[in-house]
């Protein structure tokens, strides 16, 4: 991991933290936490971000050095916002809202990253949102996952909610990636 990449982290939590945002690590990050060596040049968040609490959020952002160009506009149209730090590492701030989003906080833990304990998102929620995207990166992390059994990832969990996610993209592209991915786990 490059110093631009940990301050842009470290910088982005003490404004979750001050301004009292729950917030969990998800993405390359959350992998590497998690004990698979994985290279990301960007940072990824899944945060609370009440409507009421935005202009605050996005104030202390910018006093911190980051660049939030299209905060609310990105949030509405996208449910993401991406922002950059004044070293020019992108972070990508997702709204935890809806079900998963609430369960992702819900069941976040403290890890040990950079000697300093930050939330990062559980392994199978993880796993999940690895799993709902298509990216073959996201698939060889589905497979690295499951190959740590010192995880103890919830399988049963991960998916009964594959199948809610399935239920509302209307297919089973979510369930058939977990099943693929666990089977070549255990090649």
């Amino acid at each position: 991991m490059t110093a631009a990449l940990e301050h842009a982290l470290t910088d982005a939590v003490e404004v979750f933290d001050q301004a009292e945002i729950r917030y969990a690590i998800v993405g390359g990050l959350a992998v590497g936490a998690w004990g698979v060596s994985r290279s990301t040049r960007d940072v990824d968040f899944y945060a609370e971000l009440p409507s009421g609490r935005r202009p605050g959020l996005a104030k202390a952002l910018v006093e911190k050095g980051f660049d939030v160009p299209a905060m609310e506009e990105e949030l509405r149209r996208f449910g993401v916002f991406r922002s950059r730090s004044s070293e020019g590492v992108f972070v990508d701030i997702f709204d935890a809202v809806g079900p998963l989003g609430e369960e992702l906080l819900a069941h976040r833990r403290e890890v040990a990253v950079f000697g300093r304990t930050l939330w990062v998102t559980a392994p199978e929620e993880l796993f999940l949102l690895k799993a709902f995207s298509d990216r073959e990166r996201d698939f060889e992390d589905l497979v690295s996952l499951a190959s740590l059994p010192r995880l103890r990832i919830d399988f049963d969990y991960v998916r009964k909610w594959a199948e809610r996610l399935d239920r509302s993209i209307g297919s089973d592209e979510v369930s058939g990636r977990v099943r693929e991915s666990l089977a070549r786990a255990q090649r």
